[in-house]
């Protein structure tokens, strides 16, 4: 039996964009690095599960683009083709970015200008540049992220994408694929229970962490494909509400590790309600803000490293507040000073998807569109 095909549904989801802007602007909270009320917020403590949500997300996405697509030697390069040119040019940026950062810590060290935080080039090391250069970065080469942290799951993604057009390619079979897709969450799940006691693991064990959420959501994509239409917006819009609630609710209360897992079937099922809503025109999450939060999230993801080193820079260096966990600014101070981060994290982020990732983008993309001709 073939794989159903998507074209029937809508090609776009804003509520499902909106949610990828929430959980970007939740990760931008995660790290903040000064005292502040948001940094005691058990929501935004467990904000790294966030990344989970993106793999749900992404497999689910992918395959409603995707699914039927896939086959032939010719589609596959341009599906890979096409997924670098939107994850690697604002890579390689924010990777300069650091680079930079690196080579003035070096040059403040050598010169005697000032004292630095950490060794320059210690765990920024050459080797680890040549394999962010590479994208191979998160696929178990080092314990932890370097250069620009966030972006060991661009790493991760990337190789899932191969992985993931291989799987489409060779199944077109429904039960083999959705066998397959079991399969390969199911060891994503084994591997980041008994290796790494959770989801917290990131460039060691992260690719089966990876594993685990894209394949889920491959899967919930096949869930959305049968149930669509089947229920009342009213009734699809009360779950959607429940499971919300239910998601911030458990991560307030949760503690790091087995409870991680938990996160997954409610993921699945915020991002199975909001397009099955979506696919009636019935969004919950469509506010135009939200949507254009959504838009830019890539690029909040990863570009707030770069602005958070920034503020960083201005408490130690200009302010001269000392940090033996936090930097010391009162609460509410803090709170302002992030209310300004999320400002200045937004333009920026802003300025780089229309100047960086969307631009290359579109160039990447229409070379890759002219294969066909």
């Amino acid at each position: 039996m073939p794989v159903s095909a998507p074209s029937a549904a809508p090609r776009f989801f804003p509520g499902l964009e909106s949610l990828r802007g929430i959980g970007a602007l939740t990760v931008a909270l995660y790290h903040v690095s000064w005292q502040s009320h948001f940094v005691h917020w058990s929501f935004v403590r467990n904000g790294a599960l966030m990344v989970d949500f993106f793999f749900v997300l992404s497999g689910f996405v992918l395959f409603h683009s995707y699914g039927r697509k896939l086959g032939t030697w010719a589609t596959t390069l341009r599906f890979v083709a096409i997924r670098f040119g939107r994850l690697y040019p604002l890579h390689l940026a924010s990777l300069s970015a650091f680079v930079a950062i690196e080579c003035a810590k070096w040059s403040a060290v050598r010169f005697h200008l000032a004292q630095v935080g950490s060794v320059p080039f210690a765990q920024n090391t050459l080797g680890a540049l040549i394999a962010n250069l590479l994208l191979i970065h998160g696929l178990g080469i080092y314990d932890q992220p370097t250069w620009n942290t966030p972006s060991w799951s661009i790493s991760v993604e990337f190789y899932i994408y191969l992985l993931f057009a291989l799987v489409v390619g060779l199944f077109r079979n429904k039960p083999l694929l959705l066998a397959t897709s079991g399969a390969l969450a199911v060891t994503g799940l084994l591997v980041s229970w008994k290796a790494a006691g959770g989801l917290d693991s990131t460039a060691k064990y992260g690719f089966f962490r990876g594993l685990l959420g894209f394949f889920c959501g491959v899967i919930a994509w096949h869930c959305y494909n049968r149930l669509r239409g089947r229920f009342a917006p009213g009734t699809l819009a009360g779950v959607s509400i429940a499971l919300g609630v239910a998601t911030v609710v458990f991560l307030c209360w949760m503690e790091r590790g087995l409870a991680d897992f938990f996160a997954i079937p409610l993921f699945l099922g915020i991002v199975l309600t909001t397009a099955l809503l979506d696919s009636r025109g019935t969004s919950l999450l469509d506010a135009r803000g939200l949507v254009w939060l959504g838009t830019i999230s890539y690029s909040v993801y990863m570009v707030h490293p770069v602005i958070v080193w920034g503020f960083e820079f201005v408490l130690q260096y200009v302010l001269k507040l000392p940090r033996p966990d936090y930097y010391a600014t009162g609460v509410w101070t803090g709170d302002a000073i992030v209310l300004v981060y999320a400002a200045v994290a937004l333009i920026v982020s802003g300025w780089t998807f229309r100047h960086i990732e969307d631009r290359f983008r579109r160039k990447i993309r229409a070379s890759v569109e002219r294969w066909r001709e």
